[in-house]
C-alpha cells in the first residue's frame, strides 16, 4: 500500500514554506514550554501539520483568486519581445510548429493576440510535457517555492508576531528587566524577531522576478532537447 503523502514538488514548494510559517510559533512554545517537547506531542503536531498544510493551501488559493500573475514564459515568445534573441526565438517558433500541427501559426508570428493566446496555450503545452525534466522541475519547485512564500507574506508575518505575543504571554510573571536578563528570553525573542525581518525583507517581488525568469528560459530551453514529436 501506498502511505505517501507528499511527492516532491508538494514537500519542496509548498509544505517547507508552512513549516516555514508556523515555525516561530512551535519554535517558541518548544524553547518556553516543557510538555512540548516530549516525544508524543512531536506525533501530533506532524499529524497537524499533514492536515493543516491542506487548509493553508485553500487559504493560499483564496488569497490570490484576483492576484493576477503574468505568463512571463509566454511573453518572452512575444514577437516584439527582446529578453530572447532573434535567432533562437525563430528556432523556438519553428520546433512549436512541428511539435503539434495546433501551432502551425509558429510558421508566421505576428504582434495579433491571436499569436498570443498560442503561446500561452504553447507555454501550458510545454509545461505538461516536462515532467520528466529535471531541470526544468528543478527551477520549476524554486519558483513554486517562493511564489508560495510571497502570496503567504502577510499570514508569515502574522505567524511570527504571535510567536513572540506567546513569549510575552507566557513570561509575564517575570517583570520586565528579568525577562530582558534571561538569555532564553533573549535568544527566543531574537529567533522570532529575525522571522518578521525575513519575510519583510527577505520575501519581495524582485527576488520572485529573478525566480520567474529563470523557470521562464529553463522552460523553453527545454524544446532544443524534445522530439518534434513531443
Amino acid at each position: 500500500m501506498n502511505i505517501k503523502i507528499f511527492d516532491v514538488y508538494n514537500i519542496r514548494a509548498r509544505l517547507s514554506v508552512y513549516i516555514i510559517i508556523i515555525a516561530p510559533v512551535i519554535l517558541t512554545l518548544y524553547a518556553m514550554y516543557e510538555p512540548v517537547r516530549s516525544f508524543s506531542f512531536s506525533v501530533v503536531f506532524i499529524a497537524i501539520l499533514c492536515a493543516f498544510s491542506n487548509y493553508l493551501f485553500a487559504l493560499q488559493r483564496y488569497i490570490q483568486k484576483d492576484k493576477i500573475y503574468g505568463n512571463t514564459t509566454a511573453k518572452y515568445l512575444y514577437l516584439e519581445d527582446g529578453h530572447i534573441n532573434a535567432c533562437t526565438k525563430k528556432r523556438y517558433y519553428r520546433k512549436l510548429s512541428l511539435m503539434d500541427e495546433g501551432f502551425s501559426i509558429f510558421d508566421t508570428p505576428t504582434n495579433s493576440n491571436e499569436f498570443k493566446e498560442a503561446c500561452a496555450s504553447a507555454i501550458q503545452w510545454l509545461r505538461n510535457n516536462t515532467r520528466e525534466n529535471r531541470l526544468v522541475q528543478e527551477e520549476n519547485m524554486l519558483w513554486g517555492f517562493y511564489k508560495n512564500l510571497l502570496s503567504l507574506k502577510i499570514i508569515g508575518i502574522i505567524f511570527s508576531i504571535i510567536a513572540i505575543i506567546i513569549l510575552i504571554t507566557i513570561s509575564l510573571p517575570i517583570n520586565m528587566k528579568e525577562f530582558f536578563y534571561s538569555s532564553l528570553n533573549m535568544g527566543v525573542l531574537i529567533i522570532d524577531i529575525s522571522f518578521v525581518l525575513f519575510w519583510i525583507l527577505g520575501v519581495n517581488k524582485k527576488i520572485y522576478t529573478v525566480l520567474d525568469e529563470k523557470y521562464a528560459y529553463a522552460l523553453l530551453g527545454a524544446l532544443d532537447t524534445m522530439s518534434n514529436n513531443g
